[in-house]
């Protein structure tokens, strides 16, 4: 049972953190869209890895949240490297937006440094569920 409960509390932890990410994602393509033609042509690319990213992640979570009472710390394990690969991925697209767009890059870092820090701030509590 409370293996459960980790379980669950993991999810909702992670969950709140991915959604939140969506937000970041939804504002950075927000700027990419008020940035000259030629700007926003070469900075889709990165935002739609970023979401693509951000579904798979979401689809670990989904994974593990089906995973039998054993398995699901091995799965969550895996969300938390394709996370941790997403937040390399969001790094890029920001630093490539900041260069090409002036005042939308420095939203873009804004909104990148607010999903690191929320999802590393969280990190430590979701690591002592998958350590239980």
């Amino acid at each position: 049972m409370a293996d459960d409960n980790d379980q669950n509390e993991y999810r909702q932890q992670a969950q709140s953190a991915l959604d939140k990410l969506k937000t970041q994602i939804d504002e950075l393509r927000v700027q990419a869209d008020l940035a000259q033609a030629e700007v926003r042509d070469r900075l889709t690319p990165g935002i739609e890895a970023l979401r693509k990213r951000q579904g798979e992640a979401m689809v670990k979570l989904d994974d593990a949240q089906k995973a039998g009472a054993g398995a699901w710390k091995s799965v969550a394990t895996q969300a938390e490297q394709v996370v941790s690969e997403l937040g390399d991925t969001f790094s890029k697209v920001a630093d490539d937006v900041q260069s090409a767009a002036g005042a939308a890059g420095a939203a873009a870092m804004k909104g990148k440094d607010a999903f690191l820090d929320e999802w590393h701030k969280a990190r430590d509590a979701r690591q002592k569920l998958l350590d239980k």
